[in-house]
């Protein structure tokens, strides 16, 4: 019994290991508890806080896709962000030095054509207005208009009742609606060096002034405006450089030239077998104008006009027409002769 205490008394080590259960399963002080309590609150914060940006950045991208998805298209640029201002995750159109609020609440802007204009366009409820950010003014109330244009050179177009027509830099008409509006076929209405491409009462393009007379007549289809001169197509026919003065400087135009293949039989040379190939046409080419093709020589001679929607090579003068039903085929010569007709099976 004595020999067992003693055991006991001078084993230090495994006194030691019979204590440490116990104190492992102690209850944790006071201070301990706050401090576990006070980080879950930190983490709690920093949880709250990163739902809440992430909510104010989804909003922000909402807006900014609803506004991106309800915008005219046609060509514009956006102005300086310093003309924005958001509150409460509404847009405002401001002034760019004062931050005065011009007009509250927006759907979306649009800028300038250039650094001379200072005028905004914008949509609210639908409608289209103006706003001078230097002036603080709106020039045209979104009340009226559900198209409009960004202002160029001093005037904006704007639409009403089907036609286009043009407001000046007081908020007033200065071309009346006399152009009907073609959708996205006509989609700019922007003036370039005084001169904008409109279109009459038959559906045909022009050229018009700032005071809104023809300089080219609507006689066209297409219509491409540089700054002295303009080239002008009309389907089925070949492009027409234009001066501003209704003068044809040059006509003949096409947009490019592609080769002509033709199917040949031969005999491969190893196997002795007969094969075929492609043979390049060196005399006769295609030729591509505003979406139609047309046959010329190589030595410029123009075979037929530009009517057909595709031509390929059959022979060294033999071509394959597609019409511009993209069903019908005709065989033409080498001098755009008609040698049959066929519709594709």
């Amino acid at each position: 019994m004595k020999d067992n205490e003693k055991n006991q008394v001078e084993n230090p080590e495994t006194a030691g290991n019979e204590v440490q259960p116990q104190e492992t399963q102690t209850v944790p002080k006071a201070p301990e508890k706050k401090k576990r309590s006070l980080i879950k609150c930190l983490i709690w914060l920093l949880i709250l806080a990163g739902i809440a940006f992430g909510v104010t950045k989804i909003v922000k991208h909402c807006q900014e896709k609803r506004a991106y998805e309800c915008y005219d298209e046609y060509d514009e640029d956006e102005p300086d962000d310093d003309i924005i201002a958001y509150k409460n995750n509404i847009m405002n159109i401001v002034n760019p030095l004062t931050q005065e609020v011009i007009v509250k609440d927006i759907d979306w802007y649009r800028g300038y054509e250039s650094r001379k204009d200072t005028i905004v366009l914008f949509a609210k409820n639908g409608k289209r207005g103006y706003c001078n950010v230097v002036t603080n003014k709106v020039i045209v109330e979104p009340t009226t208009y559900t198209k409009a244009w960004i202002f160029s050179e001093g005037l904006a177009a704007v639409e009403k009742d089907g036609y286009i027509g043009f407001v000046n830099a007081d908020g007033k008409v200065a071309i009346n609606f006399r152009f009907p509006y073609r959708g996205n076929s006509l989609y700019e209405f922007v003036f370039h060096d005084g001169h904008c491409v409109v279109a009459d009462s038959t559906n045909k393009i022009g050229v018009i002034d700032t005071k809104g007379r023809w300089v080219i007549q609507p006689l066209y289809d297409e219509i491409e405006l540089a700054k002295e001169y303009a080239i002008a197509y009309k389907d089925g026919d070949f492009k027409k450089q234009i001066d501003y003065q209704g003068n044809i400087l040059q006509e003949g135009i096409i947009d490019n030239i592609n080769n002509l293949y033709y199917d040949v039989t031969y005999t491969d040379l190893t196997t002795g077998e007969p094969e075929v190939g492609s043979m390049k046409n060196n005399n006769f080419y295609e030729y591509r104008v505003g979406g139609n093709s047309g046959l010329i020589s190589s030595s410029g001679k123009f075979i037929t006009r530009p009517i057909y929607k595709d031509i390929t090579g059959l022979s060294p003068t033999l071509f394959v027409a597609t019409l511009q039903d993209w069903y019908s085929t005709v065989i033409i010569d080498e001098h755009g002769n008609v040698v049959s007709a066929f519709e594709k099976r």
